[in-house]
């Protein structure tokens, strides 16, 4: 079962995010393969968020930030959605805006 529908895309392959799978899956949310209307967050490694990055994983982040998806790194990812796990909503996002655990 999928924690209130919430659909996240995951771009990169660190350890760290690896980490943030794991936790995603088993606290409930959906984990998409590729940006769609259902994506609510993507999380994705902080050298993917600073531009470096594969041309596809660029591409993907574009698209995400042209529909107007959360853009976080795995640390703030997993705090601002743990606050939705406690039914709270998560303060500071606003829609379009890159969040990363060390800014």
């Amino acid at each position: 079962m999928y924690f209130n529908e919430t659909t996240i895309l995951l771009i990169g392959g660190s350890a760290e995010l690896g980490r943030f799978r794991e936790w995603a899956h088993r606290s409930g949310f959906r984990l998409a393969e590729r940006v769609d209307p259902e994506v609510r967050y993507v999380v994705a490694d902080e050298d993917v968020l600073d531009g470096s990055c594969t041309p596809e994983q660029g591409r993907m982040l574009a698209r995400a930030r042209e529909a107007g998806v959360e853009c976080l790194s795995p640390a703030t990812g997993q705090s601002c959605l743990r606050m939705l796990l406690e039914g709270r909503a998560p303060e500071g996002i606003k829609s379009g805006m890159v969040l990363t655990g060390g800014r």
